[in-house]
């Protein structure tokens, strides 16, 4: 197949196709520039590559075996193709058909370091030859009649003018070419397999749904934290469409290699509405109050998912209410520095509960993802940090300041907890409270910033972060609620984190997610 790209693409390929090496034949003089290092392939590498090429069997749903990207830029008069990327296979693929088939013309610019690139075409020899034999060798002439029928570069032009460009993009790990645009071309090129009225729609649709997977909050709704190539979006939607990457390939474009296979089995109409059929029901979702939450939720719980597994799973009310399993009564002192997974998910589904509740508010997924890592904050800390004399005046209305002399006395012999809990008396935790009534979410850099500060210290820092939108810490709903006491039936006349704040607390969670579970499975009903 053979797409040209107009001019006005924001992808910098010319042509592309699917080329084998069969075709090359009389077609195309390949030029080496010599900005390029010339051949370094070693020893395993070679070997790999025909060992490779030697177990691969020909089949329908494999047409072909896929020898990488070979990107072209055209001389100034258009006879020569300066290889900007694939001379090691492309070298090693004359090496291994030499006289026997010379069907890759190639020059070298070169001519500083031969040398060095002679050792290694003479190391590469020396495996093809104890591999397959010399040219003669009838093991040799099957393979090379092997590499002529069954194996493809993908072959694109990429604009003379981008050629330096290019080749230092792919050198420094960068890709000029989205996986995806590859993919679009093939999609939307007319073809006799339809009308091009069909073509056209498809573009038109194709169009619509990279602006909506542009929009950040709609994109991280439905993608996990640090999924695989989710620079170029679009593969995210074809993942959910079941083109699903194993994510060790080596490929440069895989996603490209796993549609062409497809559309060997299937019609681009037919793969289409597998594509379009997740990307409708993820929209419906997004912009439905209970499924944006429950599904979100589900999204970004702890711990790595495959996006193919999130649409696997019909019964979402299951998922749910595992999130709801950790029990307020019973499980208490798993705090586990933080990190207990399954006290996260609880507070986790607490807070899209919360949002979903007072709809339109949505909980954002979006600054959500952006957190690099989530913490448990205590809401009240028994062992607080030496507190100045300011924030004394300032957390503990009605010390006075002989309190305060006292206050500062003890804590410069370590006993400044023990005062607090003296003069504070019920209003100053027992022991260290480990409890869910005593926990909410915050980033962890957030939570080291509040540095073990009384409950109103840290309250007029979580009402700074939440106030500003510029701030570096973003606040959950019920994370600020908590601390701002906007909760039902908190006692917003003490600066303190009471028991009966506690049992409050933790009883509107309860209530909230018991309603949200309540919602989904009604709604699962209607469907």
């Amino acid at each position: 197949m053979n797409t040209e790209f107009s001019q006005s693409s924001n992808v910098h390929p010319r042509k592309i196709e699917m080329l084998y090496v069969r075709e090359m034949e009389s077609r195309f003089n390949f030029f080496i520039p010599s900005y390029q290092r010339g051949y370094r392939w070693k020893e395993k590498q070679v070997e790999q590559l025909i060992d490779d090429i030697n177990d691969f069997s020909q089949t329908e749903k494999k047409p072909f075996y896929f020898l990488q990207a070979l990107a072209v830029a055209k001389d100034d008069e258009g006879k020569k193709l300066n290889v900007v990327d694939g001379q090691q296979r492309l070298t090693t693929l004359n090496l291994i058909l030499g006289n026997v088939d010379k069907c890759i013309n190639i020059e070298y610019a070169r001519e500083t370091d031969m040398a060095i690139d002679n050792y290694y075409k003479e190391k590469a020899m020396a495996v093809i030859t104890s591999k397959l034999g010399d040219e003669a060798d009838e093991r040799r002439v099957k393979f090379c009649n092997k590499i002529k029928k069954q194996c493809c570069f993908l072959y694109y032009e990429v604009e003379k003018n981008r050629e330096l460009t290019t080749f230092n993009e792919l050198n420094s790990g960068k890709i000029p070419a989205k996986d995806s645009e590859l993919v679009k071309c093939i999609m939307l090129s007319p073809g006799a397999d339809e009308t091009f009225g069909v073509t056209r729609s498809r573009a038109d649709e194709w169009d619509a749904i990279e602006r909506e997977l542009n929009k950040d909050d709609f994109f991280a709704f439905m993608t996990p934290r640090k999924t695989w190539r989710e620079d170029d979006r679009m593969t995210v939607l074809f993942r959910y469409a079941g083109i699903d990457i194993n994510e060790k390939t080596d490929d440069i474009f895989p996603f490209l290699t796993c549609v062409l296979s497809r559309l060997k089995e299937k019609s681009r109409e037919t793969l289409w509405k597998d594509i379009c059929s997740v990307y409708y029901r993820l929209i419906s979702w997004f912009n439905n109050p209970i499924m944006y939450h429950a599904f979100g939720a589900f999204v970004h719980q702890r711990g790595k998912k495959s996006i193919l597994s999130l649409l696997k799973h019909s019964d979402l009310v299951t998922v749910i209410e595992e999130m709801a399993t950790y029990n307020p009564n019973t499980d208490r002192d798993d705090y586990n520095g933080g990190k207990n997974d399954k006290l996260y998910q609880y507070l986790l589904l607490s807070n899209v509960a919360f949002c979903w509740k007072h709809w339109p508010m949505r909980y954002s997924f979006l600054h959500h993802r952006e957190v690099s890592d989530w913490s448990l904050e205590h809401i009240f800390a028994r062992n607080q940090r030496n507190l100045s004399p300011d924030e004394l005046k300032q957390w503990c209305p009605g010390f006075s300041d002989d309190d305060i002399k006292d206050y500062l006395k003890d804590s410069e012999e370590h006993k400044g907890n023990e005062w607090l809990a003296k003069k504070l008396k019920d209003k100053y935790p027992k022991e260290e409270d480990n409890s869910i009534g005593n926990l909410a979410m915050l980033p962890k850099n957030a939570n080291s910033a509040l540095n073990n500060k009384l409950f109103e210290g840290k309250r007029s820092y979580v009402c700074e972060w939440a106030n500003n939108s510029w701030s570096k810490y973003w606040v959950p709903p019920v994370t600020e609620a908590v601390f701002l006491k906007s909760i039902v039936d908190l006692d917003v006349s003490e600066p303190y984190w009471s028991d009966k704040d506690k049992s409050v607390y933790v009883a509107n969670m309860e209530e909230c997610i018991k309603l949200f579970i309540a919602e989904l499975k009604k709604y699962q009903l209607s469907l």
